[in-house]
């Protein structure tokens, strides 16, 4: 069990987070809950896998009571998942603190994001369904729902790293014709530019965007009653997911045409073959 203090874990989650890697949310709303939390998690002996398992127990918890009409317990929903992401930023402080920062954790971090959000979706589309008796809300919660999964960002690193495991003693132009002095100046992980302003709008598509534009729908919805708008109810959760079910397809669709076009699979692959090539040069 760790002796540690709540002073000595402020001065550790201040230098390992600083506001610029967590964004204005992460950093002035979840941080302090999260410092109360790990600072309990590491008093009680738990992992960080442990913490990541519990992040996404929480997150389905919340996502299938989502799938409820009644108010309350939609309210649990969003309560619930809001502790998840909680719990999404204390895994990594245990991890941290710990030093059992780990592939495998990584691992179960991913995993879990890419259950819970589809669940998110899958959920709300299916309690707007019975809240309002249309049909067409699951459909969007399920559109909404499945092109939310990075399906095409898994397949690009997923046959890179097969290609680099499986013929790597081969010659790396039987795959990839980009030339290899290129390859050294490209960063296999591209941080993304956050002030660009594509970019702050494909932000309102994403986790945990998502999850707070949800949270504060559902609380608008407790408070005033879905409209009857000729002659159909109508409400903002409906409308969100008719938007999200919508556009997120379309988000998909042009980030797999960007990935083709742009090679990026082939650049990946290079990119790779250059650094292991590099580092066994050393």
């Amino acid at each position: 069990m760790s002796t540690v203090t709540l002073k000595e874990l402020r001065e550790f989650k201040h230098r390992i987070n600083p506001e610029e890697r967590q964004g204005a949310y992460g950093y002035y709303f979840i941080r302090p809950l999260s410092l109360y939390v790990t600072y309990f998690a590491l008093r009680l002996g738990l992992t960080a896998n442990h913490i990541t398992v519990l992040q996404t127990l929480s997150g389905v918890a919340g996502a299938v009571l989502l799938a409820f009409p009644a108010p309350l317990m939609r309210l649990l929903g969003v309560l619930l998942l809001q502790f998840g992401f909680v719990l999404d930023n204390v895994d990594g402080e245990v991890a941290r603190f710990r030093k059992q920062v780990s592939v495998t954790g990584k691992f179960l971090d991913v995993v879990g994001h890419e259950i819970v959000i589809p669940f998110m979706f899958f959920g709300l589309g299916i309690g707007a369904y019975f809240q309002l008796g249309r049909f067409e809300a699951i459909i969007f919660g399920f559109l909404a729902g499945f092109f939310s999964l990075r399906f095409d960002m898994s397949a690009m690193y997923h046959e890179a790293a097969q290609l680099l495991e499986t013929k790597l003693d081969q010659s790396y132009d039987y795959y990839a014709n980009l030339p290899l002095e290129q390859s050294s100046a490209l960063k296999i992980y591209r941080r993304k530019n956050e002030e660009s302003a594509v970019r702050m709008l494909y932000a309102l598509f994403a986790y945990p965007a998502t999850m707070n534009i949800i949270t504060v729908l559902i609380i608008l919805e407790t408070i005033f009653p879905p409209a009857v708008v000729g002659g159909f109810s109508l409400s903002p959760v409906y409308v969100f997911l008719a938007l999200y079910g919508v556009l997120l397809p379309i988000r998909r669709v042009l980030t797999i045409r960007r990935l083709v076009q742009g090679r990026e699979t082939e650049r990946k692959y290079v990119a790779l073959v250059g650094l292991l090539r590099n580092e066994a040069q050393k």
